[in-house]
């Protein structure tokens, strides 16, 4: 949920005005994200380089890069832990290729076409 909330507010900020400032409620308001949850989100973005933020009267968030310059990856690893795709999808503790699970061998193929979309992805 919190990755899919900062890809629609990354979105949506993304095609307003450059040098904008937009403010989380307002932003919520217009996505159906409930907006202290969607400040959290958009705080996140901020802490990791891909929004600017201002207090005040004029402030909320923008980009603080051109929307090219921002993959899928970055949104996303800003937000949530990127182990899940480097970790067994069986939740073992041990999953290698000489220990592997039953489907250790597609789903490190799958994985890998996943972070490379996310990564290739602005």
């Amino acid at each position: 949920m919190t990755g899919e909330y900062a890809l629609r507010a990354m979105a949506h900020l993304a095609k307003r005005p450059d040098k904008e400032y937009a403010l989380a409620r307002a932003i919520g308001k217009e996505l159906d994200i409930p907006p202290n949850y969607l400040s959290k989100v958009l705080q996140s973005l901020a802490r990791a380089g891909l929004l600017e933020s201002q207090r005040g009267r004029n402030g909320g968030f923008r980009m603080a890069r051109t929307p090219k310059q921002i993959s899928l990856y970055d949104i996303l690893s800003a937000v949530e832990p990127m182990n899940r795709y480097e970790t067994c999808i069986l939740g073992r503790k041990v999953c290698r290729d000489e220990d592997a699970c039953p489907i250790h061998f597609a789903w490190k193929e799958a994985r890998g076409k996943v972070l490379s979309l996310f990564q290739k992805t602005p």
